[in-house]
């Protein structure tokens, strides 16, 4: 009775490191995505918080939340086809595999281990890997299926 309580176990934590291996796959194949749909919710959300949270006088009347959505997915084309330019891909690539790199050894740092040998570990492992990634996206075709 106990092995098959600790094969269950076992079990759901397989299918759950495959679920969350399946995620980053997906994050990682698609990531000019990520990055585009980032810098689009950016921009439509500060645009909201700005006009609507925070008050800031520049605006004389508040904007309605359709056009914060339209500016989320003027970004977000504008941001997906600069990085298909050489200069624009690059300058994407290094600034968000540093974004995404600093996001995960902080995280290892917090969580797991306060340790700056951890952390900058991390910090180069991830920098590689997202580099790779975003190389490996710049060619890949944009299908919806």
């Amino acid at each position: 009775m106990i092995g098959f309580i600790i094969g269950i176990i076992l079990t759901i934590i397989f299918v759950i490191i495959d679920i969350a291996l399946l995620c980053s796959y997906a994050f990682l194949a698609r990531i000019t995505l990520v990055d585009s749909l980032a810098v689009g919710l950016a921009g439509g959300i500060g645009l909201y918080l700005c006009n609507r949270a925070y008050d800031v006088p520049f605006f004389s009347s508040q904007i309605n939340p359709v056009i914060c959505a339209v500016v989320v997915i003027l970004l977000f084309i504008a941001s997906y086809f600069l990085q298909k330019t050489k200069p624009g891909f690059w300058i994407f690539a290094v600034l968000f595999s540093v974004a995404w790199s600093f996001v995960a050894a902080l995280t290892v740092y917090v969580l797991i281990k306060q340790s700056m040998t951890v952390f900058w570990t991390t910090f180069a492992v991830s920098m590689l890997m997202n580099i790779a990634s975003h190389i490996r996206s710049r060619d890949a075709e944009f299908v919806i299926a």
